[in-house]
C-alpha cells in the first residue's frame, strides 16, 4: 500500500498528497479501517485472482455535501454523502480493474438500506477515471470546490444497475 501512497501520480488523481513514511501510510490504512468501524463502510484491498498481487484500493467513503469534506455518517448527519473511489497502482492501470472492483462495490453499496444516492469525486483532469465513471453508467452532475482543496472535482452520480 505504501507505493501506492506515495506515488505523486496516483495521489494527484485523489486531490492528495503522496505519504512519504510508513507512518502515513499506516495513518492511512487505520482510517479505513476505523471507517469501518464508524460507518459500516470503507475501503476494500484489489488484488489479482491468480497470484493475490496488490492492485490497489476501492471502496466507500462518506462527504459531507456542506463542504464536500471526508466525514461520517454521525457528523454529516442529512448531509452525509457516499462516494465510490477507486486508487490502482500504475502497474495495474488500463486492465479494467478499476472498473470490475468499482461495479461490485456499487451494486453492493445500493444494497444497503441508507445509500441511495451514490457519487464518485473525480478531477476535470483525471481522464482515465472519468472513463470507468463512464463504464459504470455515471453521469457528471457538477463541479465542485471542495473545502480545504485548491483543485476542483466533478461529481459523477451512480445509478443502481436492474
Amino acid at each position: 500500500m505504501h507505493e501506492l501512497f506515495a506515488d505523486p501520480l496516483v495521489m494527484h488523481g485523489l486531490n492528495r498528497e503522496p505519504v512519504h513514511e510508513l507512518d502515513g501510510t499506516r495513518a492511512m490504512i487505520e482510517a479505513g479501517a476505523e471507517s469501518w468501524t464508524t460507518d459500516g463502510l470503507g475501503p476494500f484491498i484489489l488484488e489479482t485472482a491468480a497470484d493475490r498481487r496488490l492492485v490497489g484500493q476501492a471502496g466507500l467513503m462518506i462527504f459531507d455535501r456542506r463542504g464536500w469534506t471526508p466525514s461520517t455518517w454521525a457528523a454529516a448527519e442529512s448531509h452525509a454523502q457516499p462516494e465510490l473511489g477507486w486508487a490502482l497502482s500504475r502497474a495495474y492501470w488500463g486492465r479494467g480493474y478499476a472498473t470490475e472492483a468499482a461495479a461490485a462495490i456499487r451494486d453492493w453499496a445500493f444494497e444497503r438500506p441508507n445509500i441511495d444516492r451514490l457519487v464518485s469525486l473525480i478531477s476535470p483532469e483525471n481522464v482515465r477515471s472519468q472513463r470507468v465513471a463512464e463504464r459504470l453508467g455515471a453521469m457528471p452532475t457538477e463541479t465542485i470546490m471542495p473545502a480545504g482543496s485548491k483543485r476542483a472535482a466533478v461529481v459523477w452520480r451512480h445509478r443502481p444497475t436492474l
